[in-house]
């Protein structure tokens, strides 16, 4: 055993450049792996900490709506259940403004609390010492980013306007830009003592909002009700709930799972056609070891051993590398590009994670080595030791059926079953593509040979029509092309969706006929006929709109549904609809609904939505439906006047405005002249190049995954090419033997490499084609419904790359083959 063992571990040694690509394959699969199973937790946890800045550890909040009596609130209610709970923490809030200079006004939101109570729920980080006894009276506590921002010391004072008054503070702290003092980008955010805001603010005592933690985080729900009982004119809710998590995460680790899906098929394939070649050469010696009393079961298990040794090695340096993968994909998705503004985020993943993803890279390695194993195993001890081991050919018949039925299936499955299994049936799918193409290819590179034998005769004469012979048994060629097939289809899936979200969004912005979009609290009229004394404002149309409605005995709700103007709202949105399907709008309670939601609902025209409204439930029926990518496509009209009516709706969900000057000068004079309004202004090209950056930031690390992918496959190509070559060394010689030169051999080589390097583009051209076309499903059931658009040029760039890698992988063995001794060659085994 002893003997086996070291003779193992020599090979090895020996192999060095097989042991680092299986290592090499295991450790990228491995690594990508546990980034993407921890990322989402990262994520989570990134969301969750920007939203903490609002509530802190608080599980519950409980605050006024549009249904309270009152704005403000007392805690009575929730002292009745004071033994569940680990703390009732009451607070005010409100807003002010503060004028760090004549020409500038700033908005800030107030914040009133005791200091022990924002200390248990929300700790300030103090950038000096500090006496909490002090934090009395008109003090306030701000951030170190305001400060300085604004100039403002320990001592400063601040003066802020609250409603037609104006009041000093002095700065009596200044904190760390953590916690409840966290940078969004938008907005500025002061503390006070809760008792001096709610003088201010003639509460009386009350609070406008009441935190509270539970001591057994089970009972959330339990005790939710009970306060949903008491507070039954106000709302009681989670702060963030996990629908919204989940909601938030799914779109970003959904893709990353696919791509680490593709990069674990090619490792598995890397190893298995490593075994493949390691059983074979380690025959003689089996043989040798079973003729001297070694059972078949020591043999295997020796080999069993070696692939767990790769799978160890592959595992170890896996978890390492994914641990700085997911630090690179952390830190590139912490900045928000809307605002610029990069979280204080941190790599979030537990030690569960990290043995599963080890496992998975023991399981891969040892699963991936086991079929060539098994099947050495079966060979009879006699013919090993003799060396009459031969290789019978199989029937092909059943590959060829099995790939056909692969290829059925994920070409049909995807349009076939229900939205809410498209995400787990759309990655088998292209898993499936995945193992097809590979089943398909020796079929494929025999109907490509035929072809070039033909075609390279009157291009390369003899040495093409030779070359292309070569391609038609060579299984290191067969896998070559099955590797960059794999690669150039993971390659050309993630960019056609990159050109895709970048075509779409183009779209989207070009949709809109305006220049400017606003948003401000409290817009109607009045606010339209003061944006049209704003120089350079032409025209304005402010949409009503409500978000969230809810379908009646329904799951589904329309997250954006707007009342148009039926003779405006085609002069600022151009999505298909001529004024006359807009004026049907102003007739009944008709509703036009995104081709996203007639999938969602299942609705067609003529069918009654019956919709949650403010005046009850109000049927609307669907007269037509039209394409946006507003909300994701979750999106809606209907009449501005039965929106006015059944919601109650009063004021502007958007503004939009027309320009006769530069648009951002006209965003300039509008936040200048409606500064105490602080409202949202961007031009429409600030917000596409915005949601650009969203975008790339994704994409970068979803390339850097297929890019990962296609270093993996080239490694593997570069393997086989070398295997190829040992096991040619014998006919390679015997053509030198009959006349062939030098150069011949290498140009019939290079023929080789170019064939299998066009065939490889063009079957992963194929199989790119067959997982884009899985994608709309995939992105449909995520709520992100994009179309997909091919490009040529990629296509074409995809073809070029396959025959670029193939040539110059090929350089090694041409150049050893015309290095070659004859003699020797020929009478290699």
């Amino acid at each position: 055993m002893g003997i086996i063992i070291k003779f193992i571990l020599r090979n090895i040694r020996e192999k060095k450049f097989r042991t680092f690509l299986i290592i090499f394959s295991i450790t990228l699969s491995t690594g990508l792996f546990f980034a993407s199973s921890a990322i989402s937790g990262t994520l989570e946890e990134m969301y969750v900490n920007r939203m903490r800045k609002h509530f802190g550890s608080a599980e519950l909040l409980i605050h006024a709506n549009e249904k309270s009596p009152s704005r403000y609130l007392t805690s009575a209610g929730a002292e009745a259940h004071r033994q569940d709970l680990e703390y009732i923490i009451t607070a005010v809030e409100g807003g002010g403004y503060y004028r760090p200079n004549r020409d500038e006004s700033v908005q800030v939101d107030l914040k009133g609390f005791d200091w022990e109570d924002l200390q248990r729920m929300n700790p300030v980080e103090l950038a000096h010492s500090f006496n909490p006894e002090e934090f009395k009276g008109k003090k306030t506590i701000i951030s170190a980013v305001t400060a300085e921002k604004y100039k403002l010391d320990l001592g400063s004072a601040m003066e802020i306007e609250m409603g037609e008054q104006k009041h000093r503070f002095l700065v009596a702290a200044i904190a760390a830009p953590t916690g409840p003092f966290q940078e969004d980008g938008r907005s500025t955010t002061v503390y006070m003592p809760k008792d001096t805001l709610s003088a201010l603010q003639n509460s009386r005592g009350r609070s406008s909002i009441i935190f509270i933690k539970l001591k057994d985080p089970h009972q959330l729900k339990q005790i939710s009700e009970k306060l949903s009982e008491v507070y039954r004119r106000y709302t009681v809710r989670e702060p963030v709930t996990i629908e919204e998590i989940k909601q938030y995460t799914s779109r970003i680790t959904t893709p990353f799972m696919l791509m680490t899906t593709m990069v674990l098929f090619m490792s598995v394939f890397i190893i298995y056609t490593s075994f493949k070649v390691i059983t074979m050469e380690r025959l003689p010696i089996i043989g040798t070891f079973r003729s001297i009393g070694a059972t078949q079961k020591i043999t295997d298990g020796v080999l069993l051993m070696e692939s767990a040794v790769y799978g160890v090695l592959g595992g170890l340096l896996g978890c390492g590398l994914g641990i700085g993968v997911l630090w690179v994909m952390t830190y590139l998705m912490s900045e928000n590009p809307w605002t610029g503004v990069r979280s204080a985020a941190q790599i979030q993943f537990n030690p569960g994670q990290l043995m599963i993803a080890f496992l998975m890279a023991l399981i891969l390695s040892m699963i991936s080595a086991m079929v060539p194993i098994i099947k050495t195993s079966k060979i009879p001890v006699k013919d090993v030791v003799l060396n009459k081991v031969e290789i019978q050919p199989k029937k092909k018949s059943k590959k060829l059926y099995i790939g056909l039925l692969f290829l059925s299936l994920a070409v049909l499955l995807p349009g076939m079953v229900p939205r809410e299994a498209a995400v787990i049936v759309g990655s088998m799918c292209m898993l499936l593509s995945a193992a097809a193409v590979t089943l398909l290819i020796p079929y494929m590179t025999i109907g490509f040979v035929k072809v070039f034998e033909w075609v390279y005769l009157y291009i390369f004469g003899n040495e093409g029509v030779l070359a292309a012979k070569n391609l038609r048994d060579n299984k290191s060629i067969i896998n070559n092309i099955t590797l960059l097939s794999i690669g150039i289809s993971s390659l050309l899936m993630i960019n056609t969706i990159s050109h895709s979200v970048v075509k779409e969004l183009v779209s989207f912005y070009r949709e809109a006929t305006f220049d400017v979009w606003m948003w401000t609290s409290r817009g109607d009229r009045n606010l339209d006929r003061l944006l049209m004394t704003v120089e350079g404002v032409e025209e304005v149309y402010g949409i009503l709109g409500v978000q969230n409605v809810e379908l009646a005995d329904s799951k589904n709700k329309i997250n954006l549904l707007h009342g148009v103007d039926k003779n405006r709202y085609s002069n600022y949105w151009n999505v298909g609809l001529t004024r006359e399907i807009l004026g049907e709008l102003d007739q009944d309670r008709n509703i036009l609904l995104t081709h996203t939601l007639k999938q969602k609902f299942n609705a067609n025209k003529g069918d009654l939505l019956m919709l949650e409204t403010k005046r009850g439930k109000k049927a609307y029926r669907v007269i037509g439906f039209f394409n946006s990518l507003r909300w994701n496509g979750n999106y809606a009209l209907v009449s501005e006047r039965f929106l006015k009516s059944d919601m109650i709706s009063r004021y502007y969900d958007d503004i939009y405005i027309k320009t006769s000057i530069d648009p951002e000068k006209v965003q300039n004079n509008i936040k200048k002249k409606f500064e105490r309004r602080q409202p949202w202004v961007m031009t429409i090209a600030q917000m596409e190049q915005n949601e650009h950056k969203s975008n790339d930031q994704l994409f970068i690390i979803l390339n850097g995954f297929s890019i990962m992918a296609m270093v993996i496959g080239i490694f593997g190509i570069l393997n086989n090419f070398i295997i190829s070559f040992i096991e040619r060394k014998r006919s390679l010689a015997v053509f030198r033997s009959i006349g062939m030169s030098k150069k011949q051999i290498i140009k019939m080589i290079f023929i080789e490499a170019l064939t299998g390097g066009l065939i490889g583009g063009i079957v992963g051209v194929f199989a790119g084609v067959l997982m884009i076309s899985i994608v709309p499903y995939v992105m449909r059931a995520m709520d992100t419904p994009i179309p997909m658009h091919y490009s040529l040029t990629l296509f074409l760039y995809a073809l070029l790359a396959g025959m670029t890698i193939t040539i110059i992988a090929s350089i090694s063995p041409a150049l050893k083959s015309s290095k070659l001794n004859i003699v020797e060659a020929i009478k290699y085994e």
